[in-house]
């Protein structure tokens, strides 16, 4: 296993933890590590950027593994404005336009799964960082008839837009193999 896998384990424990993603300090993987600085560039001396700031064409080789969601009902849940293709690729499921309460399971990444912990795992994420108003970095493991092969490092951080209050959050997944 590889260092970054490593604190996964493997077995009944990787398949245990699929659901459950651990949450780090900070980044680990150079893409996410990339973009929160990124971010935080834009955010300069207020306590979150703007959507705004982002200029595409500065992160344009991050697009494919980056999601936008924009806040509904407050926070209740969140639509998918951009959801790149790399992130389709992984997961199996074009998610633009979708809420996070629409999700269907994730059956290229997570056999076990059902739609219901799919949408709790993301909503989880996405109201940390949007009610938290500041990034979240998390590993999440992907594992297989027991045996982790893959880490799936993210970064989900608040955007305002046009005002100080969250509205929207921007992230990332970037998947990392097992050796």
């Amino acid at each position: 296993m590889d260092r970054m896998a490593g604190s996964f384990g493997s077995g009944e424990r990787a398949r245990k933890i699929t659901d459950e993603p651990q949450l780090i300090e900070r980044p680990e993987h150079p893409a996410i590590i990339e973009l929160a600085a990124y971010l935080e560039r834009l955010r300069g001396d207020r306590e979150m950027p703007d959507r705004a700031d982002i200029q595409p064409s500065e992160i344009a080789r991050l697009l494919p593994n980056m999601i936008i969601a924009e806040a509904v009902n407050g926070g209740a849940d969140f639509r998918i404005r951009l959801f790149g293709t790399a992130l389709v690729t992984l997961l199996g499921e074009e998610r633009t336009g979708k809420l996070l309460s629409e999700f269907a399971e994730e059956s290229s990444a997570f056999s076990s799964e059902n739609p219901e912990s799919v949408q709790r795992r993301w909503l989880f994420v996405t109201q940390r960082a949007f009610f938290g108003r500041k990034p979240v970095f998390l590993k999440v493991p992907f594992a297989a008839s027991g045996r982790l092969y893959m880490v799936g490092h993210c970064l989900s951080a608040p955007l305002t837009a046009g005002g100080s209050e969250p509205a929207q959050t921007i992230g990332a997944m970037f998947a990392s193999r097992v050796d």
